[in-house]
């Protein structure tokens, strides 16, 4: 590319985003077009992207948001559909004059840009699994398609507009892609049994091992062997875990 070429590509990059010193280009008609189908596409995406986010905080606040991402943010990704990661980490840095007001607004661009990226994520490698299990001992394949948030507000769990500061606490979701029909799942989780997901997406198969997990947090034998169990099965139902290992 020579630097003619860049420099017209940079001039209508910024035209693009500001709206200032309209570049010349070989059909001058087309110019103004051109950055409204760009603005068009990037507002399109952020606002298929981020429902709930536009729901909290209104229209004008909304659009006001996306155009000063517009304007003032220089976009590193060549693929549209990554365009949302970018606007959620553009509001952690810029001083929105409504931060204040939307304390848990950081923590909902990220829940709803996490359902997007497992979605599109690349199928990862798993090895091979049995739905039945033939031994007490059989260690769990876990599927690897899933990310978990840590949050202070149930963003997952209530109408945003309907959470309050009585309901801060801790909270965490998981966030993962069904291995056979691949669509998204969330599910609220306590955090011991956040522990075993982590546990079994780092190689560790053995269900003796998530019990004694489970041990730390109760003395009670046949209630941890109960919990575990239910939650054995409901992985498998809801394809958190796979299967058993072949």
């Amino acid at each position: 590319m020579d630097n003619k070429t860049f420099s017209l590509q940079t001039d209508i990059a910024w035209y693009c985003r500001t709206g200032l010193h309209e570049p010349q280009t070989s059909i001058q008609e087309h110019t103004f077009h051109y950055r409204r189908l760009v603005y068009n596409v990037i507002k399109d995406t952020l606002k298929s992207a981020f429902p709930m986010t536009r729901k909290l905080i209104g229209k004008k606040r909304w659009k006001r948001m996306v155009a000063h991402f517009f304007e003032h943010h220089k976009c590193q990704t060549p693929q549209v559909w990554k365009l949302p990661q970018e606007f959620s980490d553009y509001y952690q840095q810029y001083d929105f004059p409504f931060k204040k007001r939307f304390p848990f607004l950081i923590t909902l661009l990220q829940y709803e840009w996490l359902e997007i990226e497992v979605f599109m994520m690349e199928d990862l490698p798993t090895d091979e699994f049995s739905p039945e299990k033939k031994l007490q001992e059989d260690g769990i394949i876990p599927n690897p398609e899933i990310k978990i948030l840590s949050t202070e507000y149930p963003i997952h769990l209530k109408n945003v507009k309907e959470i309050t500061e009585e309901d801060r606490g801790q909270y965490f979701v998981s966030v993962h892609r069904d291995f056979y029909t691949k669509q998204i799942h969330f599910n609220d989780l306590s955090y011991p049994f956040v522990e075993i997901i982590l546990k079994a997406n780092e190689g560790c198969f053995s269900r003796k091992d998530f019990i004694e997990l489970l041990a730390r947090y109760d003395n009670d034998r046949e209630k941890i062997m109960k919990l575990y169990q239910d939650f054995e099965q409901f992985a498998l139902q809801n394809t958190i875990f796979l299967g058993y290992r072949i």
